[in-house]
């Protein structure tokens, strides 16, 4: 889910301050509480608590599922047939330039992007260097805006109708995402090819992103305890709104945690509280829009979700398909200077095939980025009132 409304149609009076109902929050809106506590009781009577342990064995096919799902609503569903008819620029031609990009910077990266014998990032590895800003620039961006968006609708559900509120979620979410969680992914985790990049190329070393990252702990405790402390004061005050404060919270203090500790249940509790909870609000969000549209049309609920479960789980399976070969080039986020190897092993008759998976992968994000600000932002009318009476519960 990406930026939230910038118009943001209120939820209709009487509504639950839930976006559908407590057990269905609680599943796909907060798995980053419930994903961590099992863990913990996992870890303490044994593997017996196997549903988080079943998400991550499946990571990559709940991010394919994740991105896939907001592309497929925006780009290719019947729900947004009209917008796309409409606006062909925004929906069609942006959409279709930014996958040409990326695929022909994957190409780029295949074919001429190699370590000197060195091993240092230098200005020949510009397309790399562009590769991997481009995703992890749209990555702090992406999750900070889907905090942002959770919090606006839940902000909307519980009728917080003053500027005041919509300007200190914003801040609040910029600062834990644009600011604090950065400083602190750079100086826990210094073996991803981005983190070498950083430090080469900005004047900043070990020791003092250790103590930059000490601070911004301090920094987002301070800031999570004013905006709850703010939310609590409210007569109408959110309970949905304050526990996923509580989940954004998590994500920074668990991170450097794990590392500072040497936890690997930390480590997974991070990697559910922060991605996994990211990508099934984004997949719990694009089912109850898309359902709803079915139900609107004449399904049963219960026909209604085999249908959509049947369109993602398809394009989730063809993905996962044709990727599965190619795991290692997953760039991001390869970890122990690995991505040298992979990229000096890449043979001139591979880099056809390899360009095009490169560049697939990095599209595959862009694109989901895209989709979702089209989607979730609101500033297109016919976007919003297509998907606001299925988000919101409008009339």
């Amino acid at each position: 889910m990406a930026a939230a409304p910038g118009t943001s149609p209120a939820a209709a009076p009487g509504r639950s301050s839930w976006v559908q109902s407590p057990g269905w929050d609680a599943f796909w809106m907060f798995s980053g509480i419930w994903g961590c506590g099992l863990l913990l009781l996992g870890s303490i009577i044994g593997p017996v608590i196997w549903i988080p342990f079943a998400l991550l064995a499946s990571a990559r096919g709940v991010s394919i599922a994740h991105a896939w799902s907001t592309t497929y609503l925006v780009l290719f569903s019947p729900l947004l047939a009209e917008p796309r008819g409409e606006d062909r620029t925004r929906f069609v031609w942006i959409p279709l330039g930014l996958a040409i990009g990326c695929l022909a910077l994957g190409w780029v990266v295949a074919s001429t992007q190699r370590y000197g014998p060195d091993g240092r990032f230098t200005s020949d590895l510009w397309a790399l260097g562009l590769y991997l800003g481009i995703f992890w620039i749209g990555h702090f961006w992406h999750f900070g805006s889907q905090d942002f968006g959770v919090l606006t609708i839940y902000r909307a559900k519980a009728g917080q109708t003053q500027p005041i509120d919509r300007k200190l979620d914003r801040a609040y979410t910029a600062t834990m995402m644009f600011l604090i969680q950065p400083v602190i992914y750079f100086s826990v985790i210094t073996t991803t090819a981005i983190s070498e990049m950083a430090y080469t190329l900005l004047p900043i070393s070990k020791p003092f992103m250790q103590g930059a990252a000490n601070i911004a702990v301090g920094v987002s405790l301070i800031v999570s305890v004013a905006i709850v402390t703010w939310e609590l004061r409210k007569k109408n005050r959110s309970i949905p709104k304050l526990l996923y404060i509580l989940v954004i919270a998590f994500h920074p203090i668990i991170l450097w945690g794990s590392v500072r500790a040497g936890s690997i249940l930390l480590g997974q509790m991070y990697i559910f509280s922060y991605l996994f909870s990211h990508w099934l609000i984004a997949v719990g969000l694009v089912e109850r829009i898309n359902t709803g549209f079915y139900r609107s049309a004449g399904d049963t609920s219960r026909f209604a979700i085999l249908r959509h479960v049947a369109v993602i789980g398809a394009l989730t399976g063809l993905v996962m398909w044709f990727t599965r070969p190619y795991g290692d080039y997953l760039l991001f986020n390869t970890d122990g200077f690995q991505y040298k190897q992979i990229l000096a092993s890449i043979t001139p008759e591979q880099v056809p095939v390899i360009g095009l998976v490169l560049g697939f992968f990095l599209g595959e994000q862009v694109l989901h980025y895209y989709s979702d600000r089209r989607l979730f932002r609101f500033r297109h009318a016919s976007v919003r009132r297509k998907v606001a009476p299925f988000l919101l519960g409008t009339p």
